[in-house]
This record gives C-alpha cells, structure tokens and sequence, in this order.
C-alpha cells in the first residue's frame, strides 16, 4: 500500500480504495528490498512492436526499437495517453496537493498546460487524472474531483476542449458519495463513453464497467456488480475491451469481452491468480501489454501477451446485440480462453507505475 500511495499521494486513498489499484499493493512484502534500475540501463528481453510510452517514479519514458528513452522535464509525471493521430501526447504532472494534465509532444516537451489545479488554499485545490482524448481529436476527458464537499474526494468524469481552456470544461457524470467515484473514461466515437463507476453497499465498494450514451444520462452497467471490474482498454478497431477483473479478492483475471453495440459480450479469462494492472493493446489489435510483480518485492515489470483469436462467433454475437426497446444487459460470465497465451516478460530489474497505463502505437 505504502507504494502505490507514493504515486497517488493520500487524499486519492478512497478514491482508489475500492478497485483493482489499491490491491496491487496489499501482497507486497515490506521486509525485502531490491535496487529498482531506470529502465533507460536495462535491456527488455522482447522487442515490442510499434512505439510505447510509460511511467516509473514520477519519470516518463519512451520504449521503441527494444531500448528505454527518458522524455520530459522533471517532476512526479504518470497517466500518458497519445492523441488520436499520434503526434502528441497528455500526461499528468502532480504536485504536493494537486495533479494537471499537460500537452507534450512525443519528445516530452511541453507544449500546453491543460488544467491549473493548484490552489493557493489547499481546500480549493483539485486533482485530475486519466486523460483520454476523443476519437475526434477535440477533447479530453479524465477523472477529476469536483464538485467535492469538505474531505470528499469522489471523482467525476469531465471533458474540455483540447484546445480551449479549462473554464470550459463539464462534468459528465454524477458519482456516488464517497465510494471513489468515476475514474478511467474510454471515449468512443460520437458522444458515449466507457468508464469505471463505484458503488457501495453492505458488503463494500464495488467497481464496474459502466456505458454512458450521452454527457449527464445515466447510462447501464456492463459488468456485474461482483465482478469487480476496472481498467478498461479498448482495441484498436473497437470491438473488444480489455479489463482486470478482481471479483473483491486480491488475486485477479485479465478479462476480452467483445463490446457489441452498448453491451459487452460473453467474456474470456486470459490469466487469473495475479496482480495484473493497466492493459493496454498493440497497434495491431494482435496483442496485450500489461504489469505484474515479480521477485519476492513485488516490483512491477512490463508484460506481452500475444492473443489467440478472440472473434465473437455469430451466435455470441446474435445473442449479446439488444433488441429494439430492450434494457441492456451486463455481459454474460467470463470463461477461459480455450488455448491458454503464454505471458512474456519484458524488462527485468525497473519498478514500472502499476497505476499509469502505457500509451502504445
């Protein structure tokens, strides 16, 4: 726990208490220690295709062609995601008492500040986090802490222009009190999106994959409230979803679903019994990448997983498409995928921000 609150700091502790990040702490042991290598001097074991960029202690860096390239200026930055015609990029930076989203270029120069969260008074700072552009390219949507009452610190997803000014941003969504929140917004081409919304009751807080068609409707769940599902990731042609799936325990799946029309589709297991984090897809729609500990410290390293042919069958399909004036549905339960992909992994020796998803093109 200790770690992963380095990265969000301790007032974004509720906001992620309840959801697949906040465990990914709770199996580390605290009386081993390792020395954590930049990954700029280490060597991957797999050269990944296409271009990736990631975080590791508050530092941005670029893996292409096999080999780590640090990018940007210094700070505490994680949370990059490319824009749509992948020439630029949004990152967040954060601060003692605060988080922005900053425009960069692929070099990690700044070109734009997005947002100004840091408050003279503490008590009217703001926190932004996972920023994801439209498909459009004219916005950006991310996870951000207003309105929020005394301590309350539940997110809601937000959206602005990319290239106007924060005064111009809205809020999409309207979360439960103190639960977490709306984090992890996928926008989908038009005016939906996809995001992971907690909710409370009796037995604690639950996250779920939730669709929203429209800024302000309330939209439907996509996944059951005891799947536990989170971190998102949407291939590259748009029919399927990646996602962590934790079902309230410590261990977790990596999850496919196929998303059909505004429902998800019958779900396959990848892996199950890790802590896995942040899958992001290959440009080619061919693969995954994602983060798990490894060594007895628990540090996270990068991993590459090739997929077996996660087509719908037309049955599937035909069954998971709503019908006309019918009430959509979560997916139905996950099963495993028949040949089971081998995991490879791709750095040794770094300690990879589980929290801060890849960008990969």
């Amino acid at each position: 726990m200790r770690r992963i609150a380095t990265v969000l700091f301790l007032p974004l502790m509720l906001a992620f208490g309840s959801g697949v990040y906040l465990y990914l702490g709770t199996l580390k042991s605290k009386a081993v220690k390792e020395r954590v290598q930049l990954p700029t001097v280490t060597k991957p074991s797999f050269t990944l295709p296409g271009t990736m960029f990631l975080a590791q202690g508050g530092r941005l860096f670029k893996l292409k062609n096999g080999s780590f390239t640090e990018i940007g200026p210094s700070g505490n930055w994680s949370m990059p995601t490319l824009t749509p015609d992948h020439t630029r990029l949004i990152a967040v930076l954060t601060g003692k008492q605060s988080s922005d989203l900053y425009l960069l270029d692929l070099d990690g120069h700044i070109i734009r500040r997005l947002t100004y969260d840091d408050a003279r008074v503490i008590d009217a700072n703001h926190w932004a986090f996972y920023p994801r552009v439209t498909p459009d390219g004219s916005s950006v949507m991310y996870s951000y802490d207003s309105p929020k009452s005394g301590f309350r610190v539940d997110f809601a997803i937000w959206t602005m222009p990319l290239n106007g000014i924060q005064s111009q941003a809205r809020r999409r969504t309207d979360p439960y009190w103190y639960t977490g929140g709306d984090i992890n917004p996928t926008p989908l081409p038009g005016t939906a999106t996809i995001y992971v919304k907690h909710s409370i009751d009796q037995t604690g807080v639950h996250s779920q994959l939730w669709y929203q068609e429209r800024s302000g409707a309330i939209g439907h769940a996509m996944t059951a409230l005891a799947d536990d599902c989170g971190a998102p990731a949407l291939s590259p042609d748009r029919p399927q979803i990646a996602m962590i799936c934790s079902a309230g325990k410590q261990n977790a799946k990596l999850e496919v679903a196929p998303l059909i029309g505004t429902t998800l589709g019958p779900a396959r297991v990848l892996l199950s019994g890790g802590l896995y984090a942040s899958p992001a897809w290959s440009p080619d729609g061919k693969a995954l990448a994602y983060f798990a500990p490894t060594g007895a410290a628990g540090h996270f390293q990068l991993w590459y997983l090739a997929l077996p042919d996660l087509a719908p069958s037309a049955s599937a399909s035909a069954s998971a498409t709503p019908s006309a004036g019918a009430t959509p549905s979560v997916r139905a339960s996950p099963s495993p995928a028949p040949t089971p992909p081998v995991p490879i992994q791709v750095t040794q020796g770094v300690d990879l921000s589980a929290t801060s998803p890849p960008a990969w093109f």
